[in-house]
């Protein structure tokens, strides 16, 4: 299931199977001013979404990704996947995670995840982290 908010091509794909957390951070995001958030449940179906832009021009200017994804690609296999290929691998990812492990958290950042996020308990939380996220990629 793809929540697009605008029907144009999107600036953030968030890869999530909580459909509510992804809701709750496309909202924050849209009260921030980025109104364009896509939403795939999975590593697969992110590929899948991909794939099926053919401008590059278009794809998302940044991916948001859980840790633990469901379908047999883990977060951090879909990240050094991600990251290999010529045609996502400039693309910013970052983790957002109910996991805290500070391995986890240094073995993501060595493999080039922008960073890692926990995910946060309250809608406030979650508009502070998406502001943080619009300063720090969407700068104008």
């Amino acid at each position: 299931m793809l929540l697009n908010i605008t029907g144009m091509s999107c600036e953030i794909l968030i890869i999530d199977d909580d459909t509510e957390d992804a809701e709750i951070l496309a909202d924050a995001f849209k009260t921030c001013g980025l109104n364009n958030v896509d939403h795939v449940h999975s590593a697969g179906e992110a590929y899948k979404y991909l794939e099926g832009i053919h401008n590059d021009n278009e794809l998302p200017a940044l991916v948001i990704t859980d840790n633990l994804l469901p379908g047999g690609i883990t977060g951090t296999e879909f990240l050094s996947n991600f990251k290999k290929s010529d045609r996502y691998g400039s693309i910013p990812v970052i983790v957002l995670s109910s996991s805290k492990s500070e391995q986890e958290i240094e073995r993501y950042r060595k493999m080039g995840a922008m960073d890692y996020l926990s995910k946060p308990f309250s809608y406030e939380e979650y508009l502070k982290i998406a502001a943080a996220i619009k300063e720090k990629v969407f700068r104008s």
